[in-house]
């Protein structure tokens, strides 16, 4: 499932959009009022009902529970799940999501509960819900940042493009981020086509340790690893562009739960451990020569598929007029 999230380079804030359905009618925003205490399901109970079978937005920090996946907020919540086997890759969809505060909107249900059939059976609590197939999941927290800073014209068709990139890892678990290294009207998405046979290992210098990977290959892309809650910034990072440069671009990031190259773990490509530091400050090019660190070559120098699991895809929009 794709994630698609739009971002002027002269805008400091932006919304992520994880679009199930087609697009939701506006919706009335629960507003938090008078909180409960945490023991009166009642006093929730009253505030939620009148909305039964309205489409509604409401906020709070998304996490697992026992019906499945739940918006906690005035001490209590509103969960979503599915009814349909078709419903399960809706709510894994959800995985990217969890422990961060999101706003969803949907159509409120409401649930009666029911008690259990036979002493092994649980009982299912008296509950509010939205129905996963018909929701909009909203994070108000981008897991990259990318302002254009640079542009040096080479030999057409080609132009070198320096970025100032802020990558954060919103899991408590470690994720890959990739970026690409190539852009242009010939270049595919991430990981779609070609592959790599090649990789040069940077370690460029600043406050904190950061990775980077340069897979080189038809399908090449920037590579690093970033442990939970993590956040890197990089300066002067360079993409190149192949053709005439528009005044807006857009650019892919990944987020992924393991990458593998060519059936190996990518982090064995490396060498080294290559997780950087939880937060980092980088201010030269990370393609610094002298800051090479290690490299390998796929065997008899093919190319060689790179796979991804648990990603999320999100694309940036970035104004290539330069920042004064």
């Amino acid at each position: 499932m794709k994630f698609t999230f739009m971002r002027n380079s002269l805008v400091t804030t932006a919304t992520l959009l994880l679009v199930i359905v087609a697009l939701i009618p506006s919706t009335a925003v629960v507003e938090a009022g008078q909180k409960c205490p945490s023991s009166d399901f009642a006093c929730f109970k009253r505030k939620m009902m009148p909305r039964v079978g309205r489409k509604i937005t409401v906020e709070g920090t998304l996490a697992l529970a026992k019906l499945g996946w739940i918006v906690t907020f005035d001490h209590w919540g509103v969960y979503i799940y599915g009814s349909r086997d078709s419903d399960s890759a809706r709510m894994k969809s959800l995985d990217t999501f969890s422990g961060q505060t999101v706003s969803v909107k949907g159509t409120l249900r409401y649930s009666p509960g029911s008690p259990a059939q036979t002493p092994p059976a649980a009982s299912i609590p008296e509950h509010f819900f939205f129905d996963i197939a018909e929701v909009t999941v909203i994070s108000p927290r981008p897991p990259a940042e990318i302002t254009f800073r640079e542009m040096r014209l080479r030999k057409p068709p080609l132009a070198e493009l320096d970025f100032d990139i802020t990558l954060h890892n919103y899991q408590t678990g470690p994720r890959w981020f990739l970026l690409p290294s190539n852009l242009g009207p010939g270049t595919s998405a991430l990981l779609t086509k070609g592959g790599v046979d090649a990789v040069e290992v940077f370690a460029p210098r600043g406050n904190g340790r950061v990775i980077v990977g340069h897979f080189l290959g038809t399908g090449g892309f920037y590579a690093l690893l970033l442990p939970g809650r993590a956040q890197i910034r990089l300066r002067m990072f360079p993409i190149s562009y192949w053709g005439d440069p528009p005044d807006q671009l857009q650019v892919e990031v990944i987020s992924a739960k393991r990458l593998t190259i060519d059936g190996v773990p990518a982090a064995d490509w490396f060498g080294s451990n290559p997780t950087s530091s939880a937060r980092a400050v980088i201010a030269e090019s990370v393609l610094s020569p002298a800051r090479m660190i290690g490299s390998r070559h796929s065997p008899d120098r093919k190319e060689v598929k790179a796979m991804i699991e648990g990603e999320s895809r999100f694309t940036l929009e970035v104004s290539l007029k330069a920042n004064n």
